[in-house]
């Protein structure tokens, strides 16, 4: 029932509080350089709210192995989630690029995005320490301790 409980809610839940805060720092490490319109807190608030969905869209797939060897192996040291959350936040830094923008494929929005690796890197970082919080500080919890050898 644990194993039910973390794998459809705890890690769930954890992955969009993290992704929610890494896009948050994003956007408000572009806000206070001027890199984007410093229109009004709604604005602000609506701002982050994109780039925390695209952040967490962007990053789901490295996100869900990391995760996978993080529980399955019982890591819970605090360096490996803040190493995939720096490599999520390049990955992201990546795509929005100029060279690789999502902008080529039919929205121009995405490429007025600002393109300084510093602010993904920082949101990464604060997305696996978020999420170690949460989540990563049990990682794989719900192992049995006892080895099927020891009976």
């Amino acid at each position: 029932m644990a194993t039910i409980f973390r794998l459809f809610l705890v890690l769930p839940f954890s992955y969009i509080i993290a992704s929610a805060a890494a896009g948050f720092t994003i956007y408000a490490a572009w806000h206070t350089t001027d890199l984007v319109p410093q229109d009004g807190q709604f604005e602000f608030i609506l701002g982050a709210i994109f780039v925390s969905m695209a952040y967490a869209a962007v990053s789901l797939p490295t996100s869900l192995i990391g995760i996978a060897l993080a529980e399955g192996f019982k890591i819970t040291s605090l360096v490996p989630f803040i190493l995939l959350g720096l490599a999520n936040g390049y990955l992201s830094f990546w795509i929005v690029e100029e060279e690789y923008t999502l902008g080529q494929f039919g929205d121009p929005f995405l490429q007025s995005f600002p393109n300084n690796v510093e602010s993904y890197l920082a949101g990464g970082s604060a997305w696996g320490v978020i999420f170690w919080i949460l989540a990563g500080r049990l990682s794989g919890a719900w192992h049995s301790s006892k080895r099927s050898d020891e009976y």
